[in-house]
């Protein structure tokens, strides 16, 4: 008998991220469905997938404010894949990760039965009656407190503090220099004499040219470009290695013993051994490896790097308790 199993998340980031996980879990993309707000005539698809028109109503509800829907048509023997898969981002206080943000209701199948229609209620995020049973302390059925940590991220951003413009201006400058020139003059003077004549005289009666030319000096000015100095613009560049100071919130959890045999969870954030299995939690090298096949890596980072604070037997057991809860496994 195949089921429709149904989840109703706070935004379309999460929807995204189940969608991505189903596809990933082998499912086909012609079985899965994905819903907006905006979505026309949901509330009546709704009815004919069998679910009842309170339920239906719940989920287009979500819808308009800001939710995201998404089902999945799987065979019996899928169902419970399914809905495991949809439990991961389903009751998350606050954002855990930079992929996704909190859930707001868990998943179901909706097998039309009258009983099993009953069932799936018991699934529905009533926060009220979730919050009167977490201010008592008391716990009906199979319960689970969620660990939530922030995570600082730090990223890097250009700011520009300012620059330099350089830009070559032409100028002209009058300059005055002293050159000392050559002027030449021909002079001709007429003088009267009286002397006899000397050699012969018919030599005197010959005619005869005499010429002179005045050559003057005058200023020529030339000019030769040079390079005097050169502007080498370029930028250094130095790293520097900046101290970033904030505070990040986180809720633990730990047992302890009541009377009657019961047993309340509280939040530690002090215990070694309840943050290094959140740590491996979180850790991408392990996304949905078992716990046998970390073991030997997570003793090795214990003994290196967490040896302070006792012998990895002693904190084995506490490290995969938290590790399990954290991948909802408790």
């Amino acid at each position: 008998m195949a089921n429709n199993v149904i989840g109703l998340f706070d935004n379309e980031n999460v929807a995204d991220q189940v969608v991505s996980d189903l596809k990933a879990a082998g499912f086909s993309s012609s079985v899965i469905h994905r819903y907006v707000g905006g979505d026309q005539g949901i509330h009546d698809e709704l009815l004919r997938e069998g679910i009842p028109d309170d339920e239906a109503r719940y989920y287009v509800d979500g819808l308009n404010q800001g939710g995201a829907l998404v089902s999945v048509h799987a065979e019996e023997a899928e169902t419970d894949k399914a809905v495991d898969i949809m439990n991961r981002y389903a009751n998350l206080g606050e954002d855990t990760s930079a992929d996704y943000a909190a859930g707001t209701a868990p998943a179901y199948d909706t097998a039309a039965s009258t009983a099993d229609t009953e069932d799936r209620t018991a699934y529905r995020d009533d926060r009220s009656y979730r919050d009167e049973r977490a201010a008592t302390g008391r716990v009906d059925g199979d319960e689970r407190l969620e660990v939530v940590e922030e995570q600082l991220r730090i990223g890097k951003r250009q700011v520009q503090r300012g620059g330099v413009r350089v830009r070559r201006v032409v100028t002209e400058t009058p300059i005055e220099e002293q050159v000392t020139l050559r002027d030449e003059t021909i002079n001709v003077e007429r003088q009267r004499v009286d002397r006899p004549v000397s050699g012969r005289a018919d030599d005197l009666f010959t005619e005869r040219t005499i010429e002179v030319t005045e050559t003057d000096e005058e200023a020529v000015i030339a000019k030769e470009a040079r390079v005097v100095e050169e502007i080498a613009v370029g930028k250094t560049v130095e790293e520097k290695t900046e101290t970033v100071r904030d505070t990040v919130r986180r809720a633990d959890v730990e047992v302890e013993q009541i009377p009657g045999g019961g047993t309340s969870e509280v939040y530690d954030e002090t215990g070694p051994a309840y943050t290094y299995g959140q740590t491996l939690a979180s850790d991408k090298r392990y996304t949905g490896r078992e716990w046998n096949d970390i073991e030997a890596d997570a003793r090795r980072d214990w003994e290196t790097n967490y040896r302070e604070h006792g012998r990895w037997e002693d904190f084995r057991d506490s490290v995969r308790n938290s590790w399990e809860r954290a991948r909802g496994r408790r």
